[in-house]
């Protein structure tokens, strides 16, 4: 799980805002996401706050169209939407597909339950 602050966005923050937390913790702050996404800094600080001015519609997409494509290591590339989907199914014991991603998923760093994505 993400160490970055999105509790103003409830138990469930969209997608969008789970992606952006993600990349302002691999950079290690706002300012370097922000230039990873082509973003402003101060839309990084005030999306994580869920204080933006503004529709996040336009955000949204920005934000996952840099996150768009997945190197997912069982099925290859895939859609952001698509991964998430799958780390959200079951786990199947009897589906060797669903076996791998089970495996796979929980150490993604896509995942935003991932323990092994905490750096604390």
């Amino acid at each position: 799980m993400s160490t970055i602050d999105t509790s103003a966005w409830g138990d469930n923050p969209p997608e969008f805002i789970r992606v952006l937390a993600n990349v302002v913790e691999q950079e290690g702050n706002n300012a370097a996401a922000a230039r990873r996404l082509g973003i402003n800094r101060a839309s990084v600080s005030t999306l994580l706050a869920n204080k933006y001015p503004a529709c996040t519609d336009k955000m949204a997409k920005t934000i996952m169209k840099w996150a768009a494509h997945v190197e997912c290591p069982v099925l290859g590339p895939i859609t952001g939407e698509q991964c998430q989907t799958e780390r959200q199914k079951p786990f199947i014991g009897s589906n060797p597909t669903r076996i791998r991603l089970y495996r796979a998923c929980r150490t993604c760093p896509r995942n935003p339950e991932c323990q092994e994505n905490s750096h604390g």
